[in-house]
């Protein structure tokens, strides 16, 4: 399989030359927490033999947020996931995934429950992305897409839990197997 990981944010994500940081809190950045994340998954993935292309491979490396569905379809990819954090009130917690198209609701569900259950978080459960703040969702222009909320990153136990390498390490195994199932 091909795969495309999509950590949220980054450099030039909405403005060229500018780093969009996604939510902050507590001085801990989004686009640092999804690059973690991105980067373990993708050791699993290519354990598991499949080749794995990410929007963004770290911080420096400018990723237009409308080319990043591009790089899904340029790679002929069987699978995309962006990978976000929440922020709120700082009350709010859980885990919740976003999904286009009855037919990809099942692997947005199993994709959910893998996180929630490696994490323990609240599962806020899956929702279609005219469900999102946004109502459609330009790195959904690829399809088969799925854009994780992993955690609240302003809600001191979620934020917790997303920093903790292990349950990282743990939760990152778990998607890719359920991902490329």
């Amino acid at each position: 399989m091909t795969i495309i990981l999509d950590p949220g944010h980054g450099l030039s994500n909405r403005q060229e030359g500018v780093f969009d940081p996604g939510a902050v809190s507590n001085g801990i950045r989004e686009a640092d927490i999804v690059m973690d994340w991105a980067n373990d998954i993708r050791a699993f993935l290519q354990c598991f033999g499949h080749k794995v292309i990410r929007t963004r491979i770290n911080n420096a490396d400018p990723a237009p947020l409308n080319d990043r569905a591009n790089i899904a379809h340029d790679y002929q990819a069987d699978i995309m996931l962006s990978i976000h954090c929440n922020a709120a009130n700082g009350k709010a917690n859980g885990t919740e995934t976003f999904y286009r198209g009855d037919k990809n609701r099942k692997l947005a569900e199993a994709i959910n429950k893998s996180i929630v259950d490696s994490l323990g978080t609240k599962d806020r459960g899956v929702k279609l992305e005219s469900a999102s703040q946004h109502k459609r969702l330009a790195i959904m222009a690829f399809q088969p897409c799925f854009l994780v909320e992993l955690g609240f990153i302003d809600n001191a136990e979620d934020r917790a839990k997303l920093l903790d390498p292990d349950l990282r390490v743990k939760a990152c195994e778990s998607l890719a197997q359920i991902i490329t199932s």
